[in-house]
């Protein structure tokens, strides 16, 4: 291993060299120690990391700015400090627990991989928030977005319309062609949805059939027009099963927040349901 002498004491112990945890040690801002797992953290042969400094590795400028500033403060205060960074490695945007022990002006950093952790956290997290078939929001984060928007609305006096899409004919779906088309139907029409909407509107998954999009600063008459923008967009969607399209028929509900009639989101949700009329 071709490690500087000043890091010769790692050279001789297994245990660091065949870590699965990426392992560098800095001193005086120079690489004088990396095994073979920090080579694949950096993409960069254990040859080339040595006497490396840290501003010189394989990454980003900003995510090399926080290596440093984090080093520099573990050193500064001499007490072992932990992040979470994110690192492009030889096998992608990885996430790695990083450890930062300091010991005199020289820093042993240590690279434990924890991609597979934060993707479980983020699936848990997104399974509590959205629809798990269509991925869109769930009923339960709707309520609690339209209930802060609706308080957002009071207070500053701004518009806030509410567009409830039903798929009138799922039921006649699922009994002709299975539930499976009538969920391939139920995909498409969210994915319709999020490309006829504006960045400051969401959608969200009501129930088996109806969904609901809330348009932030938005009129009846506005609401009216991504109604039609969204029937257009869902129009030269081609559903096909066996060579027979399958014909999609939406109605449609709106309403506008009224400050004086609706007293919570329900109020205004339920005049919403209750104006649906197919386009």
């Amino acid at each position: 291993m071709s490690n500087d002498i000043a890091g010769a004491e790692f050279s001789s112990n297994p245990l660091v060299d065949f870590s699965p945890h990426g392992i560098v040690v800095v001193d005086n801002a120079h690489v004088i120690y990396a095994n073979e797992a920090a080579s694949h953290v950096f993409y960069t042969p254990v040859s080339e990391l040595i006497l490396m400094t840290l501003s010189d590795l394989n990454q980003s400028q900003e995510t090399l700015q926080s290596l440093l500033n984090y080093a520099k403060a573990a050193i500064a205060e001499q007490t072992i400090q932990t992040y979470q960074i994110a690192l492009m490695s030889g096998a992608g945007l990885r996430y790695y627990s990083t450890t930062f022990h300091p010991d005199g002006h020289r820093i042993y950093i240590y690279f434990q991989d924890i991609s597979a952790l934060i993707q479980t956290e983020r699936s848990l997290q997104t399974n509590t928030t959205h629809d798990s078939l269509t991925g869109l929001f769930n009923r339960p984060q709707l309520f609690m977005m339209a209930t802060q928007d609706i308080a957002r609305s009071k207070r500053y006096r701004t518009p806030l319309s509410l567009l409830v899409i039903n798929i009138a004919n799922i039921r006649s779906i699922n009994q002709s062609y299975g539930y499976a088309m009538g969920d391939h139907v139920l995909i498409n029409v969210s994915r319709a949805l999020q490309d006829a909407l504006r960045e400051s509107d969401y959608a969200a998954r009501l129930d088996n059939k109806s969904f609901v999009i809330c348009l932030i600063d938005a009129t009846l008459e506005q609401t009216e027009i991504v109604a039609n923008r969204i029937n257009a967009v869902i129009s030269e969607r081609n559903i096909l099963i066996a060579d027979t399209a399958i014909t999609i028929e939406l109605a449609y509900g709106h309403a506008q927040f009224d400050n004086v009639t609706d007293h919570q989101f329900d109020n205004l949700l339920l005049r919403a349901e209750k104006n649906c009329d197919e386009l």
